[in-house]
Protein backbone atom coordinates (compact mmCIF):
# COMPACT_ATOMS: atom_id res chain seq x y z
CA UNK A 1 0.00 0.00 0.00
CA UNK A 2 2.72 2.20 0.85
CA UNK A 3 4.29 2.02 -2.42
CA UNK A 4 0.77 2.65 -4.05
CA UNK A 5 0.27 6.01 -1.99
CA UNK A 6 3.98 6.93 -2.70
CA UNK A 7 3.79 6.41 -6.72
CA UNK A 8 1.59 9.54 -7.13
CA UNK A 9 4.00 11.77 -4.98
CA UNK A 10 6.58 14.64 -7.56
CA UNK A 11 9.65 13.37 -8.81
CA UNK A 12 11.79 15.83 -7.24
CA UNK A 13 15.39 13.59 -8.44
CA UNK A 14 14.60 14.67 -12.00
CA UNK A 15 15.69 17.94 -13.20
CA UNK A 16 13.36 19.79 -14.25
CA UNK A 17 10.84 18.30 -11.30
CA UNK A 18 8.02 16.77 -12.64
CA UNK A 19 4.54 16.84 -11.00
CA UNK A 20 2.19 14.51 -12.86
CA UNK A 21 -1.68 15.74 -12.81
CA UNK A 22 -2.53 13.46 -10.39
CA UNK A 23 0.11 15.17 -7.87
CA UNK A 24 -0.92 18.60 -8.93
CA UNK A 25 -4.98 18.46 -8.37
CA UNK A 26 -4.10 16.19 -5.33
CA UNK A 27 -2.33 19.10 -4.00
CA UNK A 28 -4.46 21.94 -5.27
CA UNK A 29 -7.62 20.22 -3.42
CA UNK A 30 -5.29 19.69 -0.65
CA UNK A 31 -4.68 23.11 0.14
CA UNK A 32 -8.07 24.31 -1.36
CA UNK A 33 -9.90 21.58 1.98
CA UNK A 34 -7.71 22.75 4.61
CA UNK A 35 -8.50 26.90 3.56
CA UNK A 36 -12.15 26.28 3.74
CA UNK A 37 -11.49 25.01 7.52
CA UNK A 38 -10.30 27.88 8.88
CA UNK A 39 -12.73 30.15 7.48
CA UNK A 40 -15.50 31.26 9.71
CA UNK A 41 -18.59 31.62 7.76
CA UNK A 42 -20.77 29.32 6.44
CA UNK A 43 -20.90 30.63 2.59
CA UNK A 44 -17.10 31.01 2.63
CA UNK A 45 -16.76 27.95 3.90
CA UNK A 46 -18.92 26.05 1.71
CA UNK A 47 -16.93 27.89 -1.50
CA UNK A 48 -13.50 26.67 -0.69
CA UNK A 49 -15.39 23.04 -0.52
CA UNK A 50 -16.29 23.41 -3.77
CA UNK A 51 -13.52 24.65 -5.32
CA UNK A 52 -11.53 21.53 -3.22
CA UNK A 53 -14.51 18.82 -4.72
CA UNK A 54 -13.80 20.26 -8.46
CA UNK A 55 -10.07 19.66 -7.63
CA UNK A 56 -10.76 16.18 -5.62
CA UNK A 57 -12.90 15.03 -8.89
CA UNK A 58 -10.28 15.82 -11.36
CA UNK A 59 -8.06 13.77 -9.06
CA UNK A 60 -10.18 10.94 -8.41
CA UNK A 61 -11.37 10.65 -12.13
CA UNK A 62 -7.31 10.55 -12.78
CA UNK A 63 -6.65 7.55 -10.35
CA UNK A 64 -9.65 5.96 -11.75
CA UNK A 65 -11.79 5.92 -7.99
CA UNK A 66 -14.84 6.38 -9.90
CA UNK A 67 -17.35 6.53 -6.88
CA UNK A 68 -15.07 9.07 -5.14
CA UNK A 69 -15.04 11.06 -8.12
CA UNK A 70 -19.00 11.01 -8.77
CA UNK A 71 -19.50 11.64 -4.74
CA UNK A 72 -17.27 15.19 -5.26
CA UNK A 73 -19.85 15.87 -8.08
CA UNK A 74 -22.69 15.47 -6.06
CA UNK A 75 -21.26 17.19 -3.83
CA UNK A 76 -20.37 20.28 -6.20
CA UNK A 77 -24.32 20.17 -6.74
CA UNK A 78 -25.35 20.38 -3.25
CA UNK A 79 -22.60 22.92 -2.77
CA UNK A 80 -24.52 24.87 -5.44
CA UNK A 81 -27.88 24.61 -3.80
CA UNK A 82 -26.61 24.93 -0.23
CA UNK A 83 -24.49 28.05 -0.05
CA UNK A 84 -28.37 30.00 -1.05
CA UNK A 85 -28.75 32.03 1.51
CA UNK A 86 -32.71 31.71 1.42
CA UNK A 87 -32.77 28.18 -0.42
CA UNK A 88 -36.45 27.85 -2.04
CA UNK A 89 -38.63 24.41 -1.33
CA UNK A 90 -37.54 23.81 -5.01
CA UNK A 91 -33.89 24.30 -4.14
CA UNK A 92 -33.93 21.83 -1.12
CA UNK A 93 -36.23 19.13 -3.03
CA UNK A 94 -32.89 19.25 -5.70
CA UNK A 95 -30.54 19.20 -2.33
CA UNK A 96 -32.84 16.24 -0.68
CA UNK A 97 -32.89 14.09 -4.61
CA UNK A 98 -28.10 14.49 -4.11
CA UNK A 99 -29.16 11.63 -1.42
CA UNK A 100 -30.65 8.56 -3.43
CA UNK A 101 -28.53 9.75 -6.36
CA UNK A 102 -25.35 8.67 -4.45
CA UNK A 103 -26.39 5.54 -3.42
CA UNK A 104 -27.04 5.09 -6.65
CA UNK A 105 -23.78 5.97 -7.74
CA UNK A 106 -22.44 3.75 -4.97
CA UNK A 107 -24.17 0.83 -6.61
CA UNK A 108 -23.51 1.86 -10.01
CA UNK A 109 -19.89 2.05 -9.48
CA UNK A 110 -19.59 -0.49 -6.69
CA UNK A 111 -15.60 -0.73 -5.28
CA UNK A 112 -16.36 -2.58 -2.10
CA UNK A 113 -15.89 -0.83 0.84
CA UNK A 114 -14.33 1.69 -1.13
CA UNK A 115 -17.90 2.69 -1.91
CA UNK A 116 -19.61 1.72 1.17
CA UNK A 117 -17.36 4.35 2.60
CA UNK A 118 -17.46 7.13 0.20
CA UNK A 119 -21.00 6.94 0.35
CA UNK A 120 -20.97 6.87 3.70
CA UNK A 121 -18.90 10.12 4.14
CA UNK A 122 -21.20 11.90 1.34
CA UNK A 123 -24.04 11.16 3.99
CA UNK A 124 -22.10 12.70 6.43
CA UNK A 125 -21.25 15.56 4.77
CA UNK A 126 -24.65 15.87 3.02
CA UNK A 127 -26.08 16.68 6.95
CA UNK A 128 -23.62 19.29 7.37
CA UNK A 129 -24.04 21.19 3.84
CA UNK A 130 -27.53 21.66 5.41
CA UNK A 131 -26.56 23.01 8.92
CA UNK A 132 -27.43 26.79 9.25
CA UNK A 133 -24.97 26.75 12.58
CA UNK A 134 -21.11 26.78 11.68
CA UNK A 135 -20.27 24.99 14.87
CA UNK A 136 -22.73 22.11 13.84
CA UNK A 137 -21.69 21.76 10.18
CA UNK A 138 -17.84 21.13 11.36
CA UNK A 139 -19.26 18.23 13.56
CA UNK A 140 -20.73 16.59 10.83
CA UNK A 141 -17.54 17.55 8.62
CA UNK A 142 -15.61 16.09 11.16
CA UNK A 143 -17.40 12.73 10.93
CA UNK A 144 -17.21 12.75 7.03
CA UNK A 145 -14.06 13.27 7.34
CA UNK A 146 -13.26 10.39 9.28
CA UNK A 147 -14.92 7.90 7.06
CA UNK A 148 -13.43 9.75 4.25
CA UNK A 149 -10.34 8.69 5.03
CA UNK A 150 -11.13 4.93 4.93
CA UNK A 151 -12.01 5.79 1.34
CA UNK A 152 -8.71 7.59 0.07
CA UNK A 153 -6.67 5.05 2.03
CA UNK A 154 -8.35 2.33 -0.23
CA UNK A 155 -7.88 4.75 -3.08
CA UNK A 156 -4.36 5.37 -2.59
CA UNK A 157 -5.03 8.87 -2.20
CA UNK A 158 -1.83 10.33 -0.20
CA UNK A 159 -3.21 13.92 -0.87
CA UNK A 160 -6.80 13.09 0.13
CA UNK A 161 -5.33 11.44 3.33
CA UNK A 162 -3.09 15.05 4.05
CA UNK A 163 -6.33 16.45 3.37
CA UNK A 164 -8.09 14.41 6.05
CA UNK A 165 -5.83 15.01 8.46
CA UNK A 166 -5.25 18.35 7.44
CA UNK A 167 -9.22 18.77 7.75
CA UNK A 168 -9.59 17.36 10.72
CA UNK A 169 -6.84 19.47 12.39
CA UNK A 170 -8.92 22.61 11.17
CA UNK A 171 -12.12 22.10 12.23
CA UNK A 172 -10.93 20.99 15.50
CA UNK A 173 -9.10 23.98 16.07
CA UNK A 174 -11.91 25.94 14.89
CA UNK A 175 -14.29 24.65 16.87
CA UNK A 176 -11.95 25.16 19.54
CA UNK A 177 -11.60 29.09 18.92
CA UNK A 178 -15.42 29.41 18.78
CA UNK A 179 -15.30 28.00 22.24
CA UNK A 180 -17.40 24.80 21.18
CA UNK A 181 -14.15 23.02 22.45
CA UNK A 182 -12.88 23.35 25.90
CA UNK A 183 -11.92 21.49 28.71
CA UNK A 184 -13.65 22.28 31.87
CA UNK A 185 -11.88 24.18 34.44
CA UNK A 186 -11.98 22.52 38.22
CA UNK A 187 -14.32 24.61 39.70
CA UNK A 188 -17.12 23.74 37.06
CA UNK A 189 -15.98 20.14 37.53
CA UNK A 190 -16.74 20.55 41.36
CA UNK A 191 -20.14 21.65 41.03
CA UNK A 192 -20.87 19.12 38.96
CA UNK A 193 -19.99 16.41 41.26
CA UNK A 194 -21.96 18.60 44.04
CA UNK A 195 -24.95 18.55 42.37
CA UNK A 196 -24.84 15.40 41.62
Amino acid sequence: MTVFLLDYLPTLSAFPATISPVAMTGIAGLSAATLSTLLGGRRAILLAQAAAASLFLLHFLLMGARTGMLMCGLGLIQMALSVQRQPSRMLGLLYGLTVPAALAVAALSWQGPMSALSATGFLLATLGRWQTAVGRMRVFFIMATVVGAGHNLLAGSVFGLVSDAMGLSGHCVSLWRAGLIRRRSPAAHGLSEASA
